[in-house]
């Protein structure tokens, strides 16, 4: 999908230009906009009012929504869990090893040596003669191993899912850029009991436009982790990113905690629009409802005609 505020008019141009009445717009998805009302006549300019801000809303793949689902990537695909055995990271590792010398007949080779006493001097007979003794020849041989450290053991029975949610917002009523960093969305999930432990990628898919209709795109995303029952795990750096970065936390949690993942943005050039999608495992993970949160919080609150920009699924 590109450039999605220009999508965004498009669709609902076709869909309310026509209209007569605010209830032939109220099919817009997961919109939580109070203005809908099917006895106000709805003119031109509500028409045009009607196209400059779309509410935060969350939905998912075959909700009808034409926008968001147009263009999107199969849930099918790209899996967000391994399902193989086990997670094995290979190290070098070396060791040493005493080998006898062998000749060009592969016979060891030998030769005649001073014995000595326990405190290091020389052992003599009655003559005060050294004593000697023959002996083999060896030598130290260094070798290069991998060791295979297994980090976690999967269940081989386990199936994962790909799903995924979007998030959609718009709002081009003061034809300018919203700047916001950091946090943005929250994003609530229940971890299932009985799952194996390991770790759990959310792909994260942005779309991006700026004021004057252009699509931006991000220099880096970076998909988040869960990791379950699987040690800690360290947050994303993002300290030497100098573009626009769409990021997700890292979170270590257990089977069964409710846990809340966080969409973040860095280098912010500022944005009028955005459809964001996020897939996880829904074998893995049960989604509870996203918001938004952050220095973008207030931004969607004032967005939104009436309270309430995140819903539940």
């Amino acid at each position: 999908m590109k450039n999605i505020m220009k999508k965004i008019i498009a669709v609902f141009a076709v869909l309310c230009v026509t209209a007569t009445t605010f209830a032939s717009c109220g099919d817009k998805p997961n919109n939580n906009s109070s203005t809908s009302n099917s006895n106000s006549s709805l003119e031109a300019s509500d028409i045009d009012e009607t196209l400059k801000r779309y509410p935060l809303s969350v939905g998912g793949a075959g909700d009808g929504n034409q926008i968001a689902a147009e263009g999107e990537a199969d849930l099918n695909a790209d899996d967000p869990v391994e399902t193989t055995t086990a997670k094995e990271d290979t190290t070098k590792a070396t060791e040493t090893e005493v080998q006898d010398v062998t000749d060009s007949n592969n016979q060891p080779v030998t030769e005649v040596v001073e014995v000595t006493k326990a405190d290091g001097s020389k052992e003599t007979d009655a003559n005060n003669n050294p004593v000697t003794e023959t002996v083999k020849v060896t030598t130290v041989v260094t070798k290069t191993t991998e060791a295979v450290k297994t980090e976690s053991k999967e269940n081989s029975d386990y199936k994962s899912k790909n799903d995924g949610r979007y998030a959609m917002w718009m709002d081009v009523s003061n034809d300018e850029n919203f700047m916001f960093e950091g946090d943005m969305l929250n994003v609530k999930f229940k971890v299932k009991e009985g799952i194996p432990d390991g770790d759990y990628k959310i792909r994260i898919s942005p779309d991006l436009a700026d004021v004057a209709g252009v699509s931006v795109k991000p220099g880096k995303v970076i998909d988040g982790i869960i990791r379950v029952n699987n040690g800690d795990i360290q947050a994303a750096d993002v300290s030497g990113e100098t573009g626009l970065t769409f990021y997700g936390d890292n979170i270590a949690c257990k089977q069964g905690d409710e846990i809340e993942f966080k969409i973040n943005v860095k280098n912010n050039p500022g944005l009028v629009a955005f459809c964001i999608w996020f897939y996880f495992d829904s074998n893995a993970l049960d989604f509870i409802e996203a918001d938004a949160c952050g220095e973008f919080k207030p931004i969607a609150e004032e967005t939104a005609v009436d309270s309430g920009g995140g819903l539940k699924d």
